[in-house]
């Protein structure tokens, strides 16, 4: 009889832990519904060699990771991303996209641009882990965004804001939530203490984002440049040419002036005559000169224009490069 009562016992107390643990899964559940949400996205998933190698040089945190890898990121040729990316109605370039379930990187494989990959990956994981905050979380990380945008002095990113005003009202926060997190290297320290979940060193996705931008950077200023000079040697030429014509009407009427004397005799004698065809001669070959000059002022403004046509070629191969809306070149 005892040896029953406690297999009784022991049978009750078993149905109440499991009674109580079924409980606690019901309400973790109920309370982590993203996380379980998260946990199904992940069974049998394996990402790409070329999806890791993004999370890695990214340097990722493991929750970081997670967002990432449950988001099944894809890195889509032209045409596959536009067919993923294809519901966006913004006129600016876009290099990648999150629609709140996964994230697509457009594939832009310029040798000039090796890092354009990183910093969109990175950018597309931080929409993913804004989407999972908490509501006081997203309120307190939107403190701190507005508050560090407004000690940004950056004309980059000031325009983005006014782009994303623009194109996306009301999206602002998660916006800039990955610009800050991916493009700029100085920020208040909660919120660079708050990026330091999802990043063990974010200053090297920084510098991603700052080495692909200084090459749109340097080709822009190199072509404003050349345009500068350009425009000084347009003004110096126009210059040069409306004096050099001036002087070349005087000289040649002066040189009509000096026939008709000469033809009527006006000359006392030949050192008079020889005297004022010498001048003539020196005016000729100051003249000559002068135009020369002007030559050779024309002949470097050809060169920087080729030299500017050059580079407007080369920028707007890069802007190809990156802009996934293009259609594709069809096949001869």
């Amino acid at each position: 009889m005892e040896t029953r009562g406690s297999g009784i016992t022991l049978g009750r107390v078993t149905a109440i832990v499991l009674n109580i643990a079924l409980i606690s899964l019901g309400i973790f559940v109920l309370f982590n519904q993203q996380w379980t949400v998260d946990e199904i996205g992940l069974v049998g998933y394996r990402p790409s060699a070329a999806v890791v190698s993004l999370a890695h040089n990214t340097t990722m945190t493991p929750l970081a990771e997670r967002y990432f890898y449950v988001s099944h990121p894809t890195i889509d040729e032209r045409s596959t991303f536009a067919k993923d990316c294809g519901n966006n109605d913004e006129k600016t370039i876009i290099l990648g996209c999150y629609n709140g379930r996964n994230i697509y990187v457009f594939d832009v494989n310029d040798p000039r641009l090796p890092d354009v990959k990183e910093v969109t990956a990175a950018h597309e994981m931080l929409h993913a882990a804004y989407t999972r905050l908490s509501s006081s979380d997203k309120a307190n990380v939107n403190r701190m965004v507005e508050a560090a945008l407004k000690t940004i002095d950056d004309k980059h990113v000031k325009d983005l804001i006014d782009a994303y005003n623009r194109t996306e009202p009301g999206q602002l926060d998660n916006e800039m939530h990955s610009i800050l997190g991916t493009e700029v290297g100085k920020l208040p320290p909660d919120l660079e203490a708050y990026y330091s979940r999802y990043f063990t060193d974010r200053s090297k996705v920084v510098s991603y984002a700052q080495h692909y931008q200084a090459v749109f950077t340097d080709l822009q200023n190199q072509q404003e440049s050349l345009l500068g000079d350009l425009n000084s040697l347009a003004d110096k030429i126009n210059s040069q040419t409306t004096k050099l014509n001036d002087q070349l009407s005087q000289f040649n009427s002066d040189v009509t002036a000096f026939n008709t004397k000469a033809e009527s005799g006006g000359f006392a004698t030949q050192d008079e005559f020889n005297t004022a065809r010498a001048g003539l001669v020196a005016r000729q070959q100051q003249l000559q000169t002068e135009r020369d000059g002007i030559q050779s002022l024309i002949d470097e403004y050809d060169a920087k224009r080729q030299e500017l046509q050059d580079l407007n070629f080369e920028a707007s191969s890069l802007e190809r490069s990156i802009n996934s809306q293009l259609p594709a070149v069809p096949s001869v």
